[in-house]
C-alpha cells in the first residue's frame, strides 16, 4: 500500500478535511463540479503522494492560487489520483459540460449579462486588484450554480479533442492575460496537449 504524504497524513491525524476539491452538484446535470480551479495546495498533496510531478519553478506558488503550468496529461493524472484516493470517479469536464456550468442556466455572454462588469472576472483591464496575475481560487463571486472563477483567471483544460485531433485539446474560459471577450461563457481556444502555460489550469467534475 502506498504511504500517505505529509499533507494527507496530517489531515488524517488531526481529523481535518483532506485537501480534496469542494464539489458542487450541478442542477439537472447528473454530476458535480469543483467550486474553484484546482489549487496549488491540492496539487502538492498529489505530489507528496508521489502521483503528480513537482513543479519547482511554479510562478504563483501560494497554496490558494490556481495550479497552473500543467499539461493535459498531468491534469488527467491528478484526476486519476483523486479517483483512486477517494473511490469516486473524477475527470476533466467535456467542453459542453464546462460551458453549461459556466452559463449556469443563463443565455447571455456572462451569467450576469452581455457586458463585462467591474470585479466580476480576472481578465485584462477587468479588475485592478489583479493586474498581470490570477486571483486566488474562489476570490471572486460565484455564478448562480455556485462555481467561482469560470470567467477569466486561468484557462481550464477540458477533455475534448480539437476537431478529432487529440494532439490538441480545448481550453475554456479565458485568463487574466486575455481581454474580457475571451472570458465569455462560450470562450474556448485550441491548445497543444503536451504544452503548459502559466495561465492554464483545470478543475474537475465528479460523476
Amino acid at each position: 500500500m502506498r504511504r500517505l504524504g505529509p499533507v494527507l497524513l496530517a489531515a488524517m491525524l488531526c481529523g481535518c478535511a483532506a485537501p480534496w476539491p469542494d464539489m458542487v452538484d450541478l442542477p439537472g446535470q447528473g454530476l458535480a463540479m469543483a467550486r474553484t480551479e484546482t489549487t496549488v495546495a491540492q496539487w502538492l498533496a498529489c505530489v507528496e503522494d508521489r502521483a503528480c510531478p513537482a513543479k519547482p519553478a511554479l510562478r504563483w506558488p501560494e497554496p490558494d492560487m490556481p495550479m497552473t503550468g500543467v499539461t493535459f496529461a498531468e491534469a488527467q493524472g491528478f484526476a486519476d489520483w483523486l479517483s483512486a484516493r477517494t473511490g469516486r470517479r473524477y475527470r476533466l469536464p467535456g467542453l459542453a459540460e464546462w460551458e453549461r456550468a459556466a452559463r449556469a442556466g443563463t443565455a447571455t455572454a456572462y451569467p450576469w449579462g452581455d457586458a463585462m462588469e467591474p470585479d466580476r472576472a480576472v481578465c485584462h483591464l477587468c479588475d485592478p486588484r489583479f493586474s498581470h496575475r490570477p486571483a486566488p481560487a474562489g476570490a471572486l463571486p460565484a455564478n448562480p450554480w455556485g462555481l467561482a472563477g469560470m470567467h477569466g483567471n486561468v484557462w481550464e483544460w477540458t477533455a475534448d479533442c480539437v476537431s478529432g485531433d487529440c494532439r490538441r485539446r480545448w481550453v475554456a474560459g479565458g485568463s487574466w492575460y486575455f481581454v474580457a471577450g475571451q472570458a465569455r461563457s462560450d470562450s474556448r481556444a485550441a491548445q497543444d496537449s503536451q504544452s503548459w502555460s502559466y495561465d492554464i489550469g483545470f478543475r474537475l467534475v465528479r460523476d
